[in-house]
């Protein structure tokens, strides 16, 4: 019913002794407009979640279309087993 979603790439880590990571995420949206607030949901067998309540922090990345195939791999791929910093450039 609410399709299509925004796809998002969410970036976190390399605080608290945590590696930086991406994930892609569809589960985003509006919470506030004032103040300006958004909604992610990370479910808890993801790599990014524990890193997100580690550190308590993440951003939100809004990819061009340019940057589809790089979205899609960084959906696909775990941080547990690649840096996708390295693997996007």
């Amino acid at each position: 019913m609410l399709s299509p979603v925004p796809v998002v790439l969410v970036s976190c880590g390399g605080l608290k002794g945590t590696k930086p990571n991406l994930i892609t995420i569809a589960w985003t949206g509006s919470v506030c407009s004032d103040p300006p607030m958004l909604s992610i949901a990370v479910r808890p067998e993801r790599h990014s979640h524990s890193i997100i309540k580690t550190t308590g922090e993440f951003v939100v990345n809004i990819p061009s279309a340019a940057l589809a195939k790089w979205t899609d791999w960084c959906g696909v791929m775990s941080g547990r087993d690649v840096d996708k910093f390295a693997g996007t450039g």
